[in-house]
């Protein structure tokens, strides 16, 4: 896709403003996650979890896994990259991004899974806390402009 001269920074301004709703909307939630947790934490019965926990934490290490994998080996190229059509890098950029902010949500859900079954304030922490790494990691950044300043 081809842009005419001077509207790559609208689409620019565009895509980091998409992002970083999408960004903060998700981020958000997962403090949301923690505040329900709280509140039903007198209705959930605590118990051994067992495998289950040890399922869930590998899938988590997993998960978190991909999502640095993403950020660096495949959105920080992206970034980097000056050459090529700028439409389709912010939409590969745009893709992987929510790719990131999907999958650290997920690691915020295990931990959910863990406390709602459960499992203890300590072991759900271990996945919240992660998760807002994760994100922390993932926050959106912008590629140049072909043509213009670098950031």
């Amino acid at each position: 896709m081809q842009h005419p001269p001077g509207s790559a920074p609208t689409d620019l301004a565009a895509f980091s403003r998409f992002l970083k709703i999408l960004y903060f909307t998700l981020f958000g939630t997962v403090g949301m996650y923690w505040l329900v947790l709280e509140m039903l934490a007198a209705q959930i019965e605590p118990r051994e979890l067992g495998f289950t926990r040890s399922g869930v934490g590998a899938a988590a290490a997993v998960t978190g896994g991909l999502v640095a994998y993403l950020r660096f080996a495949r959105i920080g190229p992206l970034l980097a990259e000056v050459s090529g059509d700028f439409g389709q890098r912010l939409a590969r950029l745009r893709f992987h991004y929510i790719l990131c902010y999907t999958l650290s949500e997920t690691v915020a859900l295990y931990g959910f899974v863990v406390r709602f079954l459960g499992g203890s304030r300590e072991e759900a922490i271990a996945f919240f806390l992660p998760a807002v790494g994760l994100f922390l990691l993932c926050y959106p950044r912008l590629p140049a402009a072909p043509g213009g300043p670098t950031d």
